[in-house]
């Protein structure tokens, strides 16, 4: 079961009838790291001053994300810590970047300590052929829901309707 490391979805290979084992969503990883690896390239174009630390920051960055989809998840957790000690230093210069990094960065190692269990080998899967990712899932969902909320539609959803349906209740539940 791939999930995007909600808690409700934690607890749901138990209550499964076979036996089901809980895979976090590479997408949703990723998409912790590329604003890191974003602020961390911008401001090594733009700022000279920072030269000779800002580079390593963003091996570092591209480290943690190598270490994490090839489920290296407790060395990932020590590099991530040792980047956000490092940032440290930095947030307190007042520099706006470090912050926004250091707190990103803060974000990703409590999502990945939480879904530490989680996290597997995503190369190895891929190389197996297996799923890394809910994308087509998410893209068949999205599809329905587009097609059902054209208007001209005959069974045509309303917002508070398809919002309902997203959310996984009905309008008795309110």
């Amino acid at each position: 079961m791939i999930s995007d490391g909600a808690e409700i979805l934690k607890r749901l290979p138990r209550a499964m009838p076979k036996p089901a084992t809980r895979i976090i969503d590479w997408f949703h990883i990723a998409m912790k790291i590329q604003p890191m690896q974003q602020i961390a390239d911008h401001v090594i174009r733009s700022q000279s001053g920072l030269a000779e630390i800002l580079p390593t920051i963003g091996r570092d960055i591209r480290a943690v994300k190598w270490r994490l989809w090839h489920g290296r998840v407790d060395r990932a957790i020590h590099d991530l810590e040792q980047l956000l000690a490092s940032l440290h230093v930095w947030q307190g210069e007042g520099e706006l970047s470090m912050s926004r990094l250091h707190s990103l960065g803060s974000q990703l190692l409590t999502y990945v300590r939480s879904n530490r269990s989680a996290i597997v080998n995503y190369g190895k899967r891929y190389q197996a052929g297996l799923r890394v990712a809910t994308t087509l899932a998410e893209s068949a969902v999205n599809s329905v829901i587009a097609k059902r909320m054209v208007k001209k539609q005959q069974m045509r959803w309303s917002l508070r309707g398809a919002h309902m349906l997203m959310q996984g209740s009905d309008s008795r539940d309110e």
